[in-house]
């Protein structure tokens, strides 16, 4: 299929506009995001020192809120340069967390283009510094929380295996959509084959407001959608051959007022299965597709 890349990449440009219930969202309003960087250099992380009364004086990675008419791109070069003084460069999204309700954090990683370490304090914090990754990992200083832990390890693994990644696409959206990439690959050098709908592009589903296990309680219930768009798919009691492999694609741009996210989630199965008449397994031997699918590209959730 000549658009399988384009349509694994991008799936939104090749799938119908879906309905809306009217729920728009907006940060400030129902929705909050975070955004993270990771920066290491020579075992060492980069750390600064909490201003804000609540954890003064204590460490954490530099963070902080998405503000309305951000991408989370910029959001996380503004955070970097503001509590820590350096021009940041975000090469990756290296984890993905989400609660309710309606928060979600976006773990960068990425290499210091510029600035100069921050010496001085301000509203933003106290100061940064250079830790040893020991030092952070072991919790021998006084962590703000320790929820980084996890963050920062799972970035230095992806550091030592050379993880490519990926970063959110600049996408606009008015509410929360989940794409499914079920994807079968028998690794022998055959055909990669896609399940895609009847419009040629992955099974797509919104998170509607109505739902009452949808962002009305947790903003962010993307695999209950996605176990929906499965057992339609495969049917229901049938799908215990598919292999949740993590974010293929996410998309995001909330510089016209309008804050949803859409993500491609990437499911492998073990057989090319009979599926839905509403939708079908589409094939391609191209290369792009089977580097697209590795697993150093794929964005892990927790």
């Amino acid at each position: 299929m000549e658009d399988l890349g384009r349509l694994l990449v991008s799936p939104l440009s090749l799938s119908p506009s879906l309905p809306t219930d009217g729920y728009v969202a907006q940060l400030r309003r129902n929705c909050c995001y975070i955004v993270s960087a990771v920066i290491l250099k020579d075992n060492k992380v980069l750390m600064i020192q909490e201003a804000k009364l609540g954890c003064r004086g204590k460490w954490y990675l530099p963070a902080g809120r998405v503000d309305p008419g951000e991408t989370l791109t910029l959001a996380v070069q503004r955070e970097v340069q503001e509590e820590a003084g350096f021009l940041f460069n975000p090469t990756r999204v290296v984890g993905i967390e989400g609660s309710s309700p309606g928060w979600m954090r976006f773990n960068f990683y990425g290499e210091i283009s510029g600035g100069e370490l921050k010496t001085h304090e301000d509203k933003e914090s106290i100061q940064a510094k250079w830790f040893d990754l020991t030092e952070v990992l072991d919790r021998r200083i006084d962590l703000r929380a320790a929820d980084i832990i996890p963050v920062i390890r799972n970035a230095v693994v992806q550091q030592e295996k050379l993880f490519v990644g990926t970063l959110p696409s600049a996408i606009e959206r008015a509410n929360y959509t989940v794409s499914l990439a079920i994807v079968f690959n028998d690794n022998s050098g055959s055909p990669i084959s896609v399940v895609t709908d009847r419009s040629g592009g992955l099974p797509t589903m919104s998170i509607e407001k109505r739902d009452p296990k949808s962002h009305a309680k947790h903003i962010f219930d993307i695999f209950g959608i996605a176990d929906k768009i499965c057992k339609e798919i495969v049917g229901v009691g049938s799908t215990s051959d598919l292999l949740f492999r993590g974010i293929l694609t996410l998309a995001y741009d909330g510089r016209q007022g309008k804050d949803g996210i859409h993500f491609t989630l990437l499911y492998a199965s073990s057989t090319q299965r009979e599926i839905s008449s509403d939708c079908s397994w589409q094939s391609s031997n191209s290369s792009d597709i089977r580097t697209l699918l590795s697993s150093d590209r794929i964005i892990p959730v927790k």
